[in-house]
């Protein structure tokens, strides 16, 4: 067994202090007092904070390596690079693409979800391809679709661990995907999208629940002609159905707009997410310009990737810890708060928070020790240390 002491065991709810025991990957109890027997592994947290492990439910690559890949050595090899900063379970998400290319990035990360050792892969986030070209942010134009003229049928059959897809639901043909979307238990996303706060509505009949990088991409209090007309980012502050994707980089979005959110939607409905590029959990020189797997252009600047032509951001080069950092440090929530957005909430909302993302009797034993700067100390997986 495992026994973890002198930590300050993090909750979803508060911290205390208390002592964590683990056998086979699974926590078994959290107690005050324990009985050390032979082979027991004692693990002192050195009064340090024990957290459940990061879960990213939105990054596109990192240690250089693209979720685009068709090799799945590199999903692997981005899925261990976060893996140093705390996030024990990715969900690699895709770019915009032909449905071909698609499909053999859900295969290759599927087949890097099966013979990962270290990092938990659960599954993958569809970032597209329906999205509505008016805001493409960094998605490449010509690998935008219509749902009607492009049917998802056959990217969608292509594994079962499809977790959340992101769409345009003001696209037509987009609707009727929430429904099918839905129907397969994937979360649909409204994402990329110019809708109004009425079609965000009509779009939730049809399963939409949750908003892709909240306040970038999409719509916010627009005008039209003299009048203004609410967007997504007010329907998916105001709607209680839907959770809210939020990048917590502070370059993204500032320490106001990161509060507003918090307190209209909580630590139940708001996570996490770093969409990260390939860049992420890698050492990236400021004002180097690089080449996405998209073909885009973009250039690594004030800490920020950027269109090359600065025209608009391109994702981030953050890695959840520096998210939660963030969010305990500078935008003043507490820290279990902090935690709860980048472990609990992304796991319940992706189908998995009867196993992962808290530290409860029965639970993975995925399981991070770090100090008060939210600075990495270690990383256990599966009950096993792999930093």
């Amino acid at each position: 067994m495992n026994i973890y002491i002198n930590a300050k065991v993090i909750f979803p709810d508060k911290i205390r202090e208390c002592n964590v025991i683990a056998d086979n990957g699974k926590i078994l109890d959290i107690c005050d007092r324990f009985e050390i027997k032979n082979g027991d592994t004692v693990i002192d947290c050195c009064g340090n904070y024990l957290s459940p492990g990061f879960i990213d439910g939105h990054v596109h690559g990192g240690g250089n390596k693209s979720a685009m890949s068709e090799d799945y050595n590199d999903i692997i090899t981005m899925a261990e690079a976060h893996l140093k900063y705390g996030t024990t379970s990715i969900v690699p998400t895709t770019l915009a693409a032909p449905i071909n290319q698609l499909k053999k990035a859900v295969l290759s990360i599927k087949e890097a979800s099966e013979k990962s050792e270290k990092a938990n892969i659960l599954g993958v986030h569809l970032e597209g391809p329906y999205l509505n070209l008016k805001y493409k942010g960094a998605q490449s134009p010509e690998n935008i679709l219509n749902p009607n003229e492009n049917p998802p049928e056959e990217l969608l059959e292509a594994w079962d661990k499809i977790l959340i897809m992101g769409a345009a639901p003001e696209v037509e043909g987009c609707l009727e995907l929430g429904d099918k979307l839905k129907a397969r238990g994937i979360v649909p996303s409204v994402a990329h999208s110019a809708a109004s706060f009425e079609e965000v509505e009509e779009a939730v009949k049809h399963g939409f629940c949750d908003v892709t990088h909240i306040y970038n991409a999409c719509t916010s209090c627009f005008k039209t002609g003299v009048f203004r007309t609410a967007g997504v980012v007010e329907a998916g502050l105001v709607i209680d159905e839907i959770s809210t994707q939020t990048i917590a980089d502070l370059r993204h979005l500032p320490k106001g707009v990161l509060q507003l959110i918090y307190k209209c939607k909580g630590d139940s409905k708001m996570y996490l997410i770093t969409d990260g590029l390939e860049f992420s959990a890698s050492d990236i020189k400021e004002n180097t310009v690089y080449t996405q797997e998209n073909g885009m252009s973009v250039i690594y600047e004030d800490k920020v990737m950027k269109l090359s032509d600065r025209s608009a951001l391109a994702g981030s080069a953050a890695v959840l810890s520096d998210c939660v950092r963030n969010m305990y440090k500078e935008v003043g929530v507490p820290l279990y708060s902090a935690v709860k957005m980048a472990s609990l909430t992304p796991a319940e909302i992706l189908g998995f928070g009867k196993s992962k993302g808290k530290i409860e009797k029965g639970y993975d034993e995925d399981l991070l020790i770090f100090d008060d700067n939210i600075n990495i100390k270690s990383v256990f997986t599966n009950g096993v240390k792999r930093i």
